[in-house]
């Protein structure tokens, strides 16, 4: 980091003088630590890097070998390195590795692999902090939730608690997220972490904002609707909540119950693992709502022709998703063919062979760190204005 200090010092102006990236191959590309430096070596070049000093190192703390680059935005004469088009000259570029080396493409597999590779938190295994992150990243750039509470629901099913704290600073209110590890019961054990530790991204107004777009999503989309289709299918004949929650696994709906000291169900939570949503009861309408489900659980002599929504008759899910996966596929197909006629909002790169650039914190959480945030957490960022040209 010594070789960084002589640049950072010619231009005390530039807020966040050291750039952080990360660089995450293929699972299916097998490579050495020789190949692995080389795709470092020439992405730094062509980045516009190759004259500053830089530091590469590769590990595998999350379960895949990927590389870590770090380098000084500063040039020799003191003036900031072009940050112009940064994010869809470094997708070009991976996109070009990939062909040049013959890499397995990973267009919309990133979060699909991190996905699939994902574990419980493991407190015993240790570093945990490292484990929340990877997990809470995960889990947030590949499901929808809608609030804070749906969101906590999902992690827990991997061992994560998060949770807001308010307080009062000198008349201003703040409010915070901490992150922790659970046990297999559910309690939590080790120390909890701010979410400054982790990175911006994992904060209070970041989430808020991936909160409002997925809100946005699953209406576009039509999830919810989706969603319910199952749960009223699964309802047409429901006895326990047991034998509810097995009939909506065979859907890959996780059916989460929260039940007070009493054993009275308060609330139900439906984890949708096809459309990857997370959904209240209550917000998918009154018939899904806790009360209802006490009813049909606790009372034999409910009405249930009342209680129970008419079953919808309708494609089966298989096919549904066969066919809504083949237009997903033709419209990125689409998206592809025109993509050097528009640039893509707002859009970092995770869509590249080599993964998303994506930024760690662990380094330097001073803020001097320029940050790239996964595609993911960028919802709701406002657009620059366009600077004048000077004359």
């Amino acid at each position: 980091m010594q070789a960084f200090e002589p640049y950072i010092a010619l231009n005390s102006h530039i807020r966040k003088p050291v750039i952080h990236i990360s660089l995450n191959p293929s699972p299916k590309d097998i490579l050495s630590e020789e190949q692995m430096t080389v795709l470092a070596q020439e992405f730094v070049e062509k980045f516009g890097y190759g004259n500053q000093p830089y530091i590469v190192w590769l590990h595998e703390d999350i379960s895949r070998k990927h590389m870590h680059i770090v380098s000084v935005r500063i040039n020799e004469k003191g003036k900031k390195i072009d940050h112009n088009r940064e994010a869809i000259r470094a997708q070009n570029i991976c996109r070009e590795m990939e062909v040049k080396y013959g890499l397995h493409p990973t267009l919309g597999e990133h979060g699909e692999r991190e996905l699939l590779s994902l574990q419980k938190v493991d407190y015993a295994k240790g570093d945990v902090k490292a484990q929340l992150k990877y997990t809470a990243r995960t889990l947030l750039e590949c499901y929808s939730c809608h609030s804070l509470a749906e969101y906590n629901t999902l992690l827990n099913l991997y061992n994560v608690t998060i949770y807001e704290v308010r307080g009062n600073v000198d008349g201003k209110e703040y409010h915070g997220i901490m992150y922790g590890a659970l046990d297999d019961n559910g309690q939590q054990v080790g120390t909890p972490f701010k979410s400054s530790k982790f990175g911006k991204a994992f904060g209070y107004e970041a989430l808020q904002k991936k909160f409002a777009a997925s809100v946005g999503k699953v209406k576009k989309d039509k999830l919810a609707e989706q969603t319910k289709r199952e749960v009223i299918k699964a309802m047409q004949d429901i006895g326990t909540k047991e034998d509810f929650a097995r009939k909506l696994k065979e859907a890959d709906i996780e059916a989460v119950y929260r039940i007070n000291l009493e054993g009275r169900l308060y609330g139900i939570t439906f984890i949708d693992h096809t459309t990857r949503t997370v959904l209240n009861g209550s917000r998918l309408g009154k018939a899904f709502s806790a009360n209802v489900f006490n009813e049909l659980f606790n009372n034999p002599d409910a009405d249930r022709t009342r209680l129970i929504p008419p079953a919808q008759q309708d494609t089966p899910r298989q096919e549904r998703d066969t066919e809504e996966r083949l237009e997903d596929v033709e419209h990125r197909q689409q998206e592809n063919q025109g993509y050097n006629q528009s640039e893509p909002s707002g859009s970092l790169i995770d869509t590249s062979a080599l993964g998303a650039i994506d930024i760690f914190s662990v380094l330097m959480e001073d803020d001097h760190t320029h940050e790239y945030i996964d595609p993911a957490f960028r919802f709701g960022r406002r657009k620059k204005k366009k600077r004048r040209r000077r004359l």
